[in-house]
């Protein structure tokens, strides 16, 4: 008798998002406005509204509330918390309250490009809720990633304005 082994593979839970752009405009500029957290919902599709926040800078240890739409008329709040900041490169933020997902992840890494910038743009998380949320995280990635898109080309636009 053939004995058979089923091996399973882990598989990477996380989902990471990742939309980059040139800025025509030196890192200092698109930094002012990327550590603005009050601004965030100017040019970050799915934030809504930035409902409260300790300082108007991303420094480390700074915390500040959004509202996010999530899908179609669904809306959350979330929290967000900045683990690390340095000016004008990168700034890492931790989040919680998006019910799709766990250990929310934002990485904005700025890079000198002559007299431009080039942005990349990261968040990465868990899907929740098991199996049907990796399904869910399927089935809404594409709209993801075209908000994405969106989100780094309004800050190109608020940028170079």
């Amino acid at each position: 008798m053939t004995r058979s082994r089923i091996r399973l593979l882990a598989v990477n839970p996380r989902t990471s998002l990742v939309s980059e752009i040139r800025i025509d405009a030196p890192c200092h500029r698109v930094w002012d406005i990327v550590a603005a957290t009050p601004r965030y919902a100017e040019w970050v599709i799915n934030t809504l509204a930035v409902t409260r926040f300790d300082l108007p800078r991303a420094e480390p240890g700074v915390t500040y509330d959004e509202r996010n739409r999530i899908i179609g008329p669904w809306t959350a709040r979330s929290t967000w918390r900045v683990i690390s900041a340095d000016a004008p490169r990168h700034t890492i933020h931790e989040g919680t309250g998006i019910p799709l997902a766990t250990d929310l992840r934002l990485e904005l890494t700025l890079t000198p490009d002559g007299d431009a910038t080039h942005y990349r743009h990261v968040i990465s998380y868990a899907p929740a809720l098991g199996s049907l949320g990796r399904l869910i995280d399927c089935v809404i990635a594409p709209s993801l990633r075209r908000d994405g898109r969106r989100t780094v080309g309004n800050l190109k636009a608020l940028a170079e304005s």
